[in-house]
C-alpha cells in the first residue's frame, strides 16, 4: 500500500468519524478528559482498543508501548493513577507478543533503543532466554509479564489499592485462541496479585458478571 492510500484511508476513516457523532459527544470533553481506565497495553496493530470497548473516548487513558509493561513508560501510568485518578489500572498483553518472542529467541541484533525497552522485561525472562522450545513457552512467559506488571503495580500503589481507591487487573487478548475460550477474547488473569480462578469469580469486582461471562472472560492458560 502506498502513501497516498495510506493518508486517504485517514481522511476516510475520520470523516465516518465525525459524521456518526455529534457536537453534543464533543461537548462533553472538549474542556478536560474524566476516563476511568489507565490501560498499559501493547503497541502491536493487532491489539485495538475497539478490542476492549467500542468507543474509548474519555474512558480510556491508554499507555503504549512494547510488552505492555509499567517501568518504560512509568510517568504516564503515574499520570492515569494520580493525575487523572482512574480507579482501574489494566494490564493488557495478548496472543503472539513480538516484545516476548524477541526477548525469548535472543535480540543482538537489535537496536539500542528496542534493546533499552525490552531489559525492562529481563526480570520475567530472564530464565527462558533462548530456550529451544521457545513456542510452547511463549504464551505461558506472556501471561507471567501480566503477573510481574501487576505485582510492580501493586507495590508502587499499594496505598490506594488496601484502601479501595484502586484495583489492577491483567487480561490477556487471545486472538489464537489458546485459552480455548474463543478467538479475540479477553482474559482476566489477574486481580491485584490475586491468581486463583475461584478466588477470582467471587471478587466483587465481578459481582455484576453472568456465570457464564466469568467462565469466558475469567481464566488463566492450561498447564
Amino acid at each position: 500500500m502506498n502513501i497516498s492510500e495510506i493518508i486517504g484511508q485517514i481522511i476516510d476513516g475520520n470523516n465516518q468519524f465525525t459524521k456518526a457523532h455529534n457536537k453534543e459527544y464533543f461537548e462533553s470533553f472538549k474542556k478536560e478528559q474524566h476516563p476511568y481506565i489507565t490501560l498499559v497495553t501493547c503497541s502491536d496493530s493487532r491489539v485495538p482498543l475497539n478490542a476492549l470497548m467500542n468507543d474509548t473516548s474519555n474512558k480510556v487513558f491508554s499507555i503504549q508501548n512494547i510488552g505492555n509493561q509499567i517501568l518504560s513508560t512509568e510517568g504516564s501510568v503515574d499520570y492515569g493513577i494520580y493525575h487523572l485518578k482512574t480507579p482501574l489500572l489494566m494490564f493488557m498483553g495478548h496472543s503472539d507478543c513480538g516484545a516476548i518472542k524477541a526477548y525469548l529467541k535472543g535480540f543482538e541484533t537489535e537496536s539500542y533503543g528496542i534493546k533499552h525497552e525490552l531489559d525492562f522485561l529481563r526480570p520475567v525472562i530472564s530464565d527462558h532466554i533462548n530456550n529451544q522450545d521457545f513456542e510452547s513457552l511463549h504464551a505461558h512467559v506472556i501471561e507471567k509479564n501480566l503477573d510481574y506488571q501487576v505485582n510492580i503495580a501493586f507495590k508502587k500503589y499499594k496505598d490506594l489499592i488496601l484502601s479501595g481507591k484502586l484495583t489492577v487487573i491483567a487480561g490477556f487478548y487471545d486472538f489464537r485462541g489458546e485459552f480455548g475460550k474463543g478467538q479475540g477474547t479477553i482474559v482476566i488473569v489477574n486481580v491485584n496479585k490475586k491468581k486463583g480462578i475461584g478466588e477470582m469469580h467471587n471478587m466483587p469486582a465481578f459481582s455484576e458478571m453472568t456465570l457464564e461471562q466469568k467462565e469466558i472472560h475469567i481464566g488463566r492458560l492450561p498447564c
